[in-house]
């Protein structure tokens, strides 16, 4: 078992087979691509239950050689996952790194210093979702880097780009800066909401048309918020809209066209390590269907 330190810098992608390769791998080997990284699969080596131990132990293996046996699948299949991904990208390096335990613990441990961590989801069935839907919700907590999780979509499907959801306060400032950056990386444009908290409203999502009265300061604020981004990334189209609703509800509705969903997180203090209560990053991780990205945001 490795105990060698992730590349800095890295894209790094949980990869647990074949199944990971057609999205997950696929999306984090195009971004290594474009920002001229590295990539590097981990595969994190599962604690084995009771039930698992003893199944084995009835094949007539003993402690040790079952760990070695599920060793040694392990780096199997990372190694015939960087092979289908050398030869889909032959100019990529790929590195792959195996550890003993969660991949929800591994991955934001081990991945601390890279560029960002991809992990997928595998959607079969609901109660599936739900259980990969934590694994992933619980990187996006944990990571102090940005978390990809790409879920299943249609790549054939007509998109309209990358859309970031913002407070407009100091601290979303590299939500925004992440969302600009993927748009200009990917030739894509971009739409910035802002969802204005107290508004009265129906139930019902809505983009507010910009010539709704009585919302001066809030278009103040956005305008502020991405203050400078134009000037970084001046080949970015950018489409700025206020909304009322729910923005989670309002971003998931959205996904189904979008290429990929940006959303920030924070960690609220006295209640933990979690996604802050304010954050609605967890809801649009499991429902979008589409890549989201998930931000953290540290206290200004």
């Amino acid at each position: 078992m490795t105990s060698e330190t992730i590349t800095p810098g890295t894209i790094v992608v949980g990869y647990a087979g074949p199944q990971d390769a057609e999205h997950a791998v696929k999306w984090a080997a195009e971004q290594a691509v474009l920002e001229n990284r590295t990539l590097t699969l981990v595969h994190a080596l599962e604690p084995v239950t009771g039930y698992e131990f003893g199944a084995m132990a009835g094949a007539y293996m003993v402690p040790d050689d079952i760990t070695d046996a599920l060793e040694l699948g392990g780096r199997k299949l990372l190694a015939e996952g960087r092979e289908a991904v050398v030869a889909r990208f032959p100019d990529l390096t790929v590195e792959t790194f195996l550890y003993r335990g969660r991949a929800d613990q591994v991955l934001p441990e081990r991945a601390a210093t890279a560029s960002a961590i991809v992990v997928g989801s595998r959607g079969r069935g609901r109660i599936a979702s739900v259980l990969l839907g934590s694994v992933s919700v619980a990187v996006a907590r944990a990571a102090t880097c940005p978390v990809v999780v790409v879920r299943p979509h249609h790549p054939g499907k007509v998109r309209n780009g990358v859309l970031v959801g913002t407070d407009c306060t100091e601290n979303t400032r590299p939500t925004l800066e992440f969302a600009y950056r993927e748009a200009s990386l990917r030739g894509l444009p971009l739409t910035v909401l802002f969802s204005v908290p107290g508004l009265q409203f129906d139930g019902a999502i809505e983009v507010l048309d910009h010539t709704v009265a009585g919302l001066d300061e809030q278009r103040l604020q956005l305008a502020e918020a991405v203050a400078g981004m134009g000037e970084k990334f001046p080949d970015v189209h950018v489409r700025s809209c206020l909304g009322s609703g729910f923005p989670d509800a309002w971003l998931t509705s959205q996904s189904e066209s979008m290429d990929l969903i940006v959303v920030g997180h924070h960690r609220t203090s006295g209640f933990g390590d979690v996604i802050g209560a304010a954050s609605y990053a967890p809801t649009v991780i499991e429902h979008a269907k589409c890549p989201v990205a998930v931000i953290f945001e540290a206290p200004a």
